[in-house]
């Protein structure tokens, strides 16, 4: 019996179709070359899952669980990218001297032979979703070709340099822009930032030590470690960066910063370079910024619906001062951006000043701060005030005389958005105080507060429910807590999530309202904990309890809240 009416009997044997519609869906097999399933499933003579469970059964093979696959570098290795992409296949795992292959078909003769003599294995066959089946090839190949192509570079470049001249600390300028327009060396910088990109990164790290530099990634918030190239390669890969750019090359013992772009996947990156002098060498970090990949929508933030009703409402309002606190890469930025995005009218004036402006947003006139042309924010503030603007945004108040400036704005008749350096809401309620600003005035400007903090999402690939840890519990506070999650989740570790068992990032926010009483409390110079003390009597959410609120919604989990929060009193 041929594999095409093997398939078609099986169906009809358990009365999933008719033999009418086996006939039918095998004449149009006929005509398109189309595999008979995918054809039964396009006449909707079946579902996908339907037939799925019909072949696990009258087979005796698995069922392919997505979230339980890992990443195996040697198995790709094995099976060619040819053979894989050509059947829809994936090498998943090696049991008792078999290759346990997921396929979409497994009664697709041609392939099990194709992939038995590409890898000299038996084939044990499970079953899965095309789609699935082609996301997770796609991604393994991707990273393992990625991977071997970044350790390749390396390999090359370090042959080239090790025929150069020995590394020290004072080879000269001209053997070190030799060294780094080597081609291995071009390309190793190439493919580490392409490597990046593919892995989510933000950020990397080039870090010189005694014996050799160590290259990481910053994904998600974390710093995971990525390459290790010989120390004789680190002057030609820093002397690389700084050529792309556009820093002094010559000049090794002082801070430097630059920028340059790339482009990925037909996408346009821009990189902002910082250089540091450290005991073993100089050491860089690449920020990734992928302009196409920032979406102007506050809905998608991760504020909870309470709390976009009211940001939503502070935005609006003719005038006032919506300041947002927390650590660097904590989002603020972001936050300030959808906000803007929402704002944005053919009907209003929206002019920003930053530094540096990360993401250019049409019909938004931005300013880039140059204090080497004496364009600091403060000096940009007094002009745009001359420019008729509606709603100002200055990227970051660090002194006193910008955040006088701000607060005079807000109180003229502008909607001025803002961040500062603070550990929670009412903290940064009481931050212009102390930078300078006279209490009333502080008091008046202001009319909304927002800390935030990011923590990532649990993988949703690989999802599942745990019991939850009491110790844990008790760190949280949970017990005296107004929110009480009863379901905890946690990631397992997959191919998606590249076993981090984490995949993205969101935000938490702990949001005070200036209402009239804060405003007397803060003209009266009222301490922080006093305000934090009002303000959860009215129902403000700490940034614990927001985060809880992400736990019992099976967001993220309750380590990401302990990482980035600080321990309650």
């Amino acid at each position: 019996m041929n594999q095409k009416r093997k398939l078609g009997t099986i169906l009809v044997d358990a009365k999933r179709v008719s033999s009418e519609q086996v006939d039918r869906a095998l004449a149009e097999q006929e005509r398109t070359g189309k595999p008979l399933g995918e054809v039964l499933i396009a006449q909707r003579a079946l579902t996908e899952d339907d037939l799925i469970q019909v072949l696990s059964d009258q087979l005796g093979i698995a069922v392919l669980d997505p979230s339980a696959v890992r990443p195996e570098r040697e198995l790709a290795l094995l099976l060619p990218r040819a053979v894989a992409d050509r059947h829809n296949v994936l090498p998943i795992a090696r049991e008792n001297g078999h290759l346990v292959v997921a396929m979409a078909d497994p009664l697709d003769l041609v392939a099990l032979d194709d992939i038995r003599i590409a890898t000299q294995s038996t084939v044990r066959p499970v079953i899965g979703r095309a789609s699935e089946i082609e996301r997770l090839r796609e991604r393994t190949y991707s990273e393992v070709e990625g991977s071997r192509s970044v350790q390749d570079a390396v390999d090359r470049a370090a042959v080239e340099v090790s025929r150069r001249s020995s590394v020290d600390e004072d080879v000269d300028t001209e053997d070190a822009v030799k060294k780094a327009e080597d081609a291995p060396v071009v390309d190793l910088v190439n493919q580490v930032v392409g490597q990046a990109l593919f892995d989510r990164a933000t950020d990397i790290h080039f870090e010189p030590t005694e014996t050799n530099m160590i290259v990481r990634y910053r994904v998600d918030g974390i710093l995971y470690d990525s390459i290790v190239p010989p120390k004789a390669l680190a002057t030609g890969l820093l002397t690389r960066i700084k050529i792309l750019a556009d820093m002094d090359i010559a000049e090794r013992r002082k801070p430097q910063d630059g920028r340059f772009t790339v482009r990925y996947k037909k996408k346009e990156v821009d990189v902002r370079v910082s250089t540091l002098p450290t005991l073993h060498g100089e050491k860089a970090v690449l920020r990734l910024l992928d302009k196409t990949a920032f979406s102007l929508d506050l809905t998608t933030l991760g504020f909870e619906p309470e709390m976009l009703a009211t940001f939503r409402k502070a935005i609006h309002q003719p005038y006032g001062m919506i300041l947002l606190s927390g650590p660097t890469g904590a989002g603020k930025s972001t936050t300030l951006y959808a906000a803007l995005g929402e704002l944005k009218s053919t009907a209003l004036n929206i002019t920003t000043v930053e530094d540096p402006i990360e993401y250019m947003v049409p019909r938004i006139n931005q300013v880039q701060v140059n204090p080497k042309k004496d364009l600091t924010f403060v000096t940009a503030l007094r002009y745009i005030m001359r420019q008729d603007p509606d709603v100002i945004m200055v990227g970051e108040i660090r002194d006193g005389e910008t955040a006088d400036m701000a607060v005079r704005s807000a109180m003229t008749g502008h909607i001025v958005l803002s961040t500062v350096h603070a550990n929670d809401a009412p903290s940064t309620a009481t931050r212009l105080v102390t930078m300078g600003v006279e209490n009333f005035l502080a008091a008046s400007a202001l009319s909304l507060v927002v800390a935030q903090r990011l923590v990532r999402r649990v993988c949703p690939h690989c999802k599942t429910e745990v019991k939850a840890d009491p110790d844990k519990l008790l760190a949280l506070g949970l017990a005296t807590s107004r929110v009480k999650p009863t379901r905890f989740y946690e990631g397992r570790g997959c191919q998606e999530c590249r076993m981090r068992k984490y995949l993205g990032r969101v935000a938490i926010y702990e949001m005070l309202e200036v209402d009239s009483e804060v405003k007397l409390m803060i003209a009266e110079s009222a301490p922080a904990h006093k305000l934090n003390e009002y303000a959860t009597k009215k129902g403000m959410l700490t940034l614990r309890e927001s985060g809880l609120r992400k736990v019992e919604h099976g967001i993220t989990t309750v380590d990401e809240v302990l990482r980035v929060c600080l321990q309650e009193a």
